[in-house]
């Protein structure tokens, strides 16, 4: 484990979240941010409070990173209308407000030298994806990112943006072409899922450590530590986990195992190849309410969308309602009937279901996940008592100290990306069969 302060950022296409662990494990949160940026005149605002009109805030730009990176450079010369930047200086600008907030989060933590602290950034999981759109989309994250440390570390902390505060552009662009002239070139160290929580990266002068780990991954990581082994005859330990992190612009799946050494008895975590980003998330159902509601002539902002979203009353049972729930269902039982786990994924231990992110609370989406998985199971010909075995987790560690799971799940993913052992977390591309079935000793009465 990491003697340091460990910072884990989690920067979403609609919230952000930041939390501290110190070496005691212990966990430190700030409060949710938001995500937007907000344009005042020669000024850029991140995370900006009450604004009256909506259609000046700049959304999405985590979603634009992926989905533009074929037509739009990413540190083109034209800026864009609504933020007056170019997309690469508007995320810059995004991280950097979230490394300053980590930064002080640590320093009330008691980490005195932000050098000596260790930053985790969830990456999306672009990295399972084998296309030109996603390594670019790739690329262009760890470049922002390293765009971002150098300006946090060079940067007098008073000098630094702030959430909610106004921000010259001009200073914004400056920053940005000093750091980008300083850094090394991203391409030189292009992330895999092999690599992307073993390699730790560092400025070539000074600055803190930072890693990266991939979201579905985080999202998982602080369940799987504190879930507790199955003994079974034939296994010193096993912790089965199928995570569904349903997020703002993407909902990211994932299968990871907790298992423990026959002799020695200490843990192991592995996660396998995780699903590829899927564009069904929170933003498409809060489109969707907006939509009703103004068809009944009874128009929403965006805002009363999203609270409308997770409140448990009957809306929820309309046809496009169950027809979002349907589709992010299909994909988790299309990833599930092909996760390469011959080994583990048969046997008769429960297989532990998390559904975390802000669209986790959309009711009736962690029963409708359930019965889905359970059916990609028996799709696979699994037994019945394996395929019975989902156990939707309902429950959490309380070294988070929240009074509700719901808090958890949304920060579940910033809780992963500040995990002191991210090395630890490996990945493992399959698990092949055992060379001999694994013998169930029964007891028989006669």
């Amino acid at each position: 484990m990491s003697t340091r302060c460990c910072i884990g950022i989690d920067w979403g296409t609609h919230s952000s979240k930041i939390c501290v662990a110190d070496p005691g494990e212990k966990y430190l949160v700030a409060p949710l941010l938001s995500s937007d940026l907000l344009r005042q005149g020669d000024c850029l605002v991140f995370s900006p409070a009450g604004h009256s009109n909506e259609e000046d805030v700049v959304r999405r730009l985590k979603r634009d990173l992926i989905e533009h990176s074929l037509s739009i450079p990413f540190w083109g010369k034209d800026d864009r209308p609504d933020s007056g930047t170019s997309l690469g200086e508007a995320v810059v600008f995004s991280l950097t407000c979230l490394i300053a907030e980590g930064r002080r989060l640590a320093s009330a933590r008691g980490a005195r030298d932000f050098t000596e602290t260790e930053v985790g950034f969830s990456f999306p999981n672009w990295l399972a994806e084998e296309t030109r759109q996603a390594a670019i989309a790739v690329t262009s994250f760890c470049q922002a990112v390293q765009a971002a440390v150098h300006i946090a570390v060079e940067e007098r902390t008073e000098d630094l943006p702030a959430a909610g505060v106004p921000f010259p552009i001009r200073r914004l662009k400056e920053s940005v072409a000093a750091a980008m002239g300083a850094v090394s070139d991203g391409k030189k160290r292009q992330l895999t899922m092999e690599s992307a929580n073993q390699t730790a990266f560092r400025l070539a002068s000074r600055g803190p450590e930072w890693r990266f780990i991939v979201e579905s991954g985080a999202a998982g990581l602080p369940y799987l530590r504190g879930m507790k082994f199955h003994q079974r005859p034939g296994i010193a330990g096993l912790a089965k986990l199928l995570v569904v992190d349903a997020g703002a612009g993407s909902t990211d799946v994932g299968y990871m195992l907790k298992t423990s050494h026959i002799e020695t008895g200490k843990p192991a975590f592995y996660y396998l190849p995780p699903a590829s980003s899927f564009p069904e998330a929170g933003n498409a159902l809060t489109g969707e309410i907006v939509k009703y509601y103004r068809a009944q002539n009874k128009p929403v902002t965006w805002t009363e969308a999203e609270a409308q979203k997770t409140s448990q009353t009957a809306w929820h049972k309309l046809p496009f309602v169950q027809l979002w729930i349907r589709h992010i269902c299909d994909h988790v039982a299309q990833y599930v009937q092909g996760v390469p786990d011959e080994r583990w994924l048969p046997f008769p231990v429960t297989l532990h279901l998390v559904v975390t992110g802000g669209s986790s609370l959309v009711p009736g989406l962690k029963e409708a996940l359930q019965e889905s998985v359970i059916g990609a199971l028996r799709s696979r010909g699994f037994a019945e008592r394996t395929c019975n075995a989902v156990d939707v987790v309902d429950r959490y560690e309380p070294r988070f100290t929240f009074r509700v799971e719901a808090e958890v799940a949304r920060r579940a993913v910033c809780f992963g990306a500040a995990d002191p052992d991210k090395p630890g977390f490996r990945y493992t591309a399959k698990m092949d069969p055992p060379a001999q079935p694994v013998r169930m000793v029964q007891r028989r009465w006669v």
